[in-house]
């Protein structure tokens, strides 16, 4: 089980160790989905001497569809309500005050739901990059969580597929890595700069033959 989180670091765990060229320092940004030479991030069995040099998650505009129906869901109350008096075909509306509270905080409360488990699913869905493995963490609506990790002398080839056009104009795709035999191949779906990425990969399988 690997659990990805924020914490301090020491100055041998730093990435700016595994090369002399300098390295501007970036904090942790909650919407980060690209974070090159990230710095404060560990997992659970990270191992002496591991590097992490690469956590990508899907791109934030892909989170646009869930966004807006919990927009289009939020307004839904405050522009059917004031109108409902209007129509006859709402006499049901006629509750006790505190009734309709209940029902709206009720409501609301499912909103919120919809919207927390919808980011925490993209937000804990990281893929991993470290100068000695990749790792694969999938996370899904609070109830499912699998971690895929392989060596890097284990991968073969790494490619990535850019199809659409608003996939080309936010610059996002998927990253394939094929592995040796009959492990099972990894991919990165949905996930920034994809050609960078895959450029990362292959100079780590290079220097791992």
């Amino acid at each position: 089980m690997i659990d990805v989180f924020i914490a301090k670091v020491t100055k041998k765990d730093s990435p700016k160790n595994l090369d002399s060229s300098p390295v501007k320092k970036k904090h942790p940004h909650i919407l980060y989905s690209f974070w090159e030479k990230p710095e404060g991030v560990i997992f659970e069995d990270k191992e002496d001497g591991e590097i992490i040099l690469l956590l990508v998650r899907r791109h934030f505009v892909t989170n646009l569809h869930w966004l807006f129906i919990s927009v289009v869901l939020f307004l839904i109350p405050l522009i059917f309500i004031p109108f409902s008096s209007t129509l006859s075909a709402f006499d049901f509306l006629q509750l006790p005050i505190r009734f309709i509270i209940i029902f709206i905080i009720f409501y609301y409360m499912v909103v919120f739901t919809y919207l927390f488990v919808n980011f925490i699913t993209w937000y804990f869905n990281v893929s991993l990059i470290t100068n000695k493995r990749i790792v694969d963490v999938n996370f899904s609506e609070l109830v499912y969580k699998n971690v895929a990790a392989t060596k890097l002398n284990l991968l073969q080839d790494a490619s990535y597929s850019q199809i659409g056009v608003l996939r080309g104009l936010f610059d996002y795709g998927d990253v394939l890595m094929q592995t040796a035999g009959s492990l099972d191949n990894f991919s990165f779906p949905a996930v920034p700069k994809p050609e960078r990425i895959v450029k990362i990969v292959e100079e780590l399988i290079g220097k791992s033959k």
